[in-house]
């Protein structure tokens, strides 16, 4: 009986996540031969430590709702109630195809920052001057964060963005994690999963590799370019009043891009902008769940494009990019995610 439980088990959640491991070890394949040839190095376990933090977490949380929940309808039998609680909520069948999948993330994940570290290795950054000819003139001739800068640039809202650009990695995750465990339309979930696992790949890596850019924020240090130095100054000098993390975050890169070998969130590239590609991917999803998700998701994507140039983290066009190629990745996704019959 143990046997045929577990088979059934791995029968289960192989049939509900075939498409993703399938672009997953594609990806692996990818990356290996990639590290071969240009001499790459790799860890893939750069984020099983974070992702135990975050995963367990988020576990106790829900549990702890949970609990609560149960305890203020006060039942005669505790514990009884509690498990029933659970298994109302579908909870060995959401382990089953979930569990799988949040394993192989973190080295997904790893494996991802290590190729994204050695991007310069297979095409040395170059791209910047001409992604800064389009960006103009697309804008009428102006840096995109000139034209924002009369609306944004005071240290209040430089502070907001800067808020919102961080909670980007919580969103994320979380939006991840529901859908991992999720159990209601299958299709829809592999269809996400396959999404995600793409724009990555597609965006972070290949278009990234394709197009190498440093970005606003380092193309001083990568070229001797003082074009956005008028923006740098600007968040220095707001940083002496409010906390812009994101100075912090482009000192460590840039110090981690002298050092050997990948580290957590390690790795600088600017076309397309990857945090913009998630969060249009989120907006896509989250747009069939009601008003609130659907415009929420909206204003948050608006608030990461915007957030990008004030912060001199990219280029406006390579949020364009993003919010062009992602709805595409979505289509292809859908295509893949019909393996599953």
């Amino acid at each position: 009986m143990r046997m045929t439980g577990l088979a059934y088990g791995c029968s289960a959640a192989w049939h509900a996540n075939r498409p993703f491991f399938l672009t997953v070890a594609a990806y692996a394949l990818a990356v290996a031969f990639a590290a071969i040839y240009w001499r790459i190095p790799l860890d893939p376990q750069i984020y099983s430590e974070p992702f135990l933090l975050f995963g367990s977490g988020v576990t106790l949380v829900m549990f702890a709702v949970i609990a609560t929940r149960v305890m203020l309808q006060r039942p005669e039998q505790l514990f009884p109630t509690l498990v029933h609680r659970l298994l109302e909520n579908d909870l060995p069948n959401r382990l089953v195809i979930g569990l799988p999948v949040a394993l192989a993330l973190p080295v997904f994940f790893s494996l991802f920052t290590s190729m994204k570290g050695g991007l310069s290795r297979i095409v040395p950054f170059y791209a910047d001057s001409a992604i800064i000819a389009v960006d103009r003139a697309i804008h009428g001739g102006q840096d995109a964060w000139r034209i924002l800068h009369p609306l944004l640039g005071a240290g209040s809202l430089t502070f907001a963005l800067n808020f919102l650009y961080n909670l980007w990695f919580v969103v994320m995750l979380v939006v991840l994690f529901c859908v991992t465990f999720s159990t209601g339309d299958k299709r829809l979930r592999s269809q996400y999963l396959v999404a995600f696992v793409l724009t990555w790949m597609l965006l972070g890596n290949a278009a990234a590799t394709v197009f190498a850019s440093v970005g606003p924020a380092f193309i001083k240090a990568f070229y001797g370019d003082d074009t956005f130095s008028p923006l740098m100054n600007y968040l220095q000098a707001t940083n002496a009043v409010y906390p812009v993390w994101a100075l912090d975050a482009q000192r460590m890169l840039l110090a981690n891009a002298a050092l050997d070998g990948p580290r957590l969130g390690s790795g600088i590239s600017a076309f397309p902008s990857l945090h913009v590609a998630v969060v249009t991917l989120n907006a896509i999803y989250l747009w069939r769940f009601g008003q609130l998700l659907r415009w929420v998701s909206i204003v948050f994507l608006i608030a990461i494009q915007l957030a990008a140039v004030q912060l001199a983290w990219h280029y406006a066009v390579d949020g364009y990019a993003s919010m062009l190629a992602t709805p595409v990745i979505w289509i292809v996704a859908g295509w893949v995610s019909d393996l599953r019959s």
